[in-house]
């Protein structure tokens, strides 16, 4: 049995480890590994804004991204002006990265001064590193828990921690630091849940899914009714059963339901991203100037206008109704030109996804790294396709078929999950918002997208790797022992 099936027996005691240097809690290396990510990435960063503070943008930015203007966010004025409950009228996404900024631009505002969007940004900067050590951390943790080895755990580490993909898209001054985050950590503990069948670890799964489904739009319709089998699902998976956390995971399952249910309340919609209709129109090729004119409901039109920023407009509420019914109806009339279309679909996104991250997302301090090129040529293209697949097969290999099926029949609702977040990676294809039609007539940000299912990628990469090496080195082993005999 390998230690992807069951952790490794502790030297002496329940959450100890033994090393040269004694016994330590299991937690403390990852801690300690996640503390140095954040601790580099952030001299880095405060080192480059410092030498560079005369060119770069407001003088610090690494990007020329600022949070105060992404479609994603609203503007901090504007929420200091209407109070915190711009949150419940939040529709352009969900609200958790803007309620982060509503709490850092508080020191300015409580000194009577003016938000400053600036000095949102400079904290975010800040914050984003530690969601960097966090999900480097889990990297450690997740590697060490596949082949039991600390130091394949801590190169796992380096290694993504110095990634320029990684620190690209952990410094965005937009959500996906923070749903990064939110989804490794939920990926992770959905992991341990399946390795385990501890029933603690899948009321940490429905508690991290929760916080995450309030930083990105993780949670539709379909995730909603298969949540509603997992629950069920992993209540007959668990070998330690607790009713109490039967009863806390169904609370939260439905807390997860509350914000979908309120979108459809107040916008007609169970998106909770009214960008979501142009991405649902754009994998079928609807070109929103096409799609009919619905009858509004009244009722979204008044709420849009309780609260307006940016991209959070009535407009955009109607834009994304109609849109999403256009889709509905197209593939409820005509699946099969449905299914055609979204195929076509993947011609766009799947060569997005390709390509790293780096070569669609400008970064000065990135661009610096003089070890980017390998990186960028190792995950993107046919080399990162032929890593996934060498992956796989190597698996295969040492484990054999027995053993690999036992792993797809142990770890399938994990490939349930990850498909789950994959599918809108695939299909985020949408044409530009009217009035921007200069910028081409359809667009995706799968480069950018894929990043939240890289690290499950990642750790398993490694994994394959250790059970190469592992296969080898008793190979070598055996050839000198047979040396030896001969020789004898």
């Amino acid at each position: 049995m390998t230690t992807l099936e069951a952790d490794p027996a502790p030297p002496s005691s329940p959450g100890a480890s033994a090393s040269r240097w004694g016994r330590h809690p299991r937690w403390l290396a990852p801690t300690f590994v996640g503390a140095l990510a954040f601790i580099w990435l952030s001299v880095v960063e405060r080192t480059f804004m410092a030498a560079n503070s005369s060119w770069l943008p407001a003088g610090f930015r690494i990007h020329d991204m600022t949070a105060n203007n992404t479609q994603q966010t609203v503007d901090v004025a504007e929420m200091n002006s209407y109070g915190i409950r711009f949150a419940w009228y939040e529709h352009v996404y969900p609200p958790l990265l803007d309620l982060i900024r509503y709490v850092l631009m508080l020191p300015e505002v409580r000194a009577g001064l003016e938000p400053s969007g600036d000095a949102v940004d400079d904290r975010l900067y800040w914050l984003f590193g530690v969601f960097f050590g966090v999900v480097v951390a889990i990297v450690y943790l997740w590697v060490r828990d596949l082949t039991g080895s600390g130091w394949w755990a801590l190169g796992a580490s380096v290694l993504w921690a110095v990634s320029p993909i990684s620190v690209t898209v952990m410094t965005l001054l937009e959500p996906t630091p923070l749903s990064m985050t939110l989804v490794t950590l939920t990926f992770y503990l959905l992991y341990r849940f399946l390795k385990t069948r501890s029933m603690s670890y899948s009321t940490a799964f429905f508690g991290a899914l929760l916080v995450a489904s309030l930083s990105r739009n993780v949670v539709q319709l379909h995730v909603m009714a298969i949540l509603a089998v997992a629950v069920v699902a992993f209540w007959i998976m668990a070998r330690n059963r607790r009713k109490v956390l039967l009863v806390v995971n169904l609370i939260l399952v439905l807390l997860t339901f509350f914000w979908p249910v309120r979108a459809f309340v107040m916008y007609g919609t169970w998106d909770v991203s009214t960008h979501t209709g142009y991405h649902r129109a754009g994998a079928l090729w609807i070109d929103p100037r096409t799609a009919p004119e619905p009858s509004y409901p009244f009722h979204i039109s008044d709420n849009a206008l309780s609260f307006t920023s940016r991209f959070n407009t009535q407009p955009l509420v109607a834009e994304n109704y109609k849109l999403g019914l256009a889709a509905n109806e197209l593939m409820l009339s005509d699946p099969m030109e449905a299914g055609s279309r979204l195929a076509r679909s993947l011609t766009i996104t799947i060569p997005n996804a390709l390509l790293p991250i780096t070569a669609t997302t400008d970064n000065y301090l990135v661009e610096q790294f003089w070890w980017s090129a390998p990186y960028e040529w190792l995950f993107s293209g046919w080399s990162y396709v032929l890593l996934l697949l060498g992956s796989a097969v190597i698996i295969i290999w040492a484990r054999g078929w027995p053993g690999s099926l036992r792993l797809l029949r142990r770890y399938g609702w994990f490939a349930v999950f990850w498909i789950l977040v994959a599918i809108p990676v695939a299909f985020s294809n949408r044409y530009w918002p009217p009035g921007s039609e200069d910028l081409g007539p359809i667009h995706t940000e799968a480069a950018r997208l894929k990043a939240f299912l890289e690290v499950p990628l990642y750790a398993v990469a490694f994994y394959a790797a250790w059970l190469l090496v592992g296969r080898v080195r008793g190979w070598l082993v055996k050839q000198r022992e047979s040396a030896a005999s001969n020789a004898a």
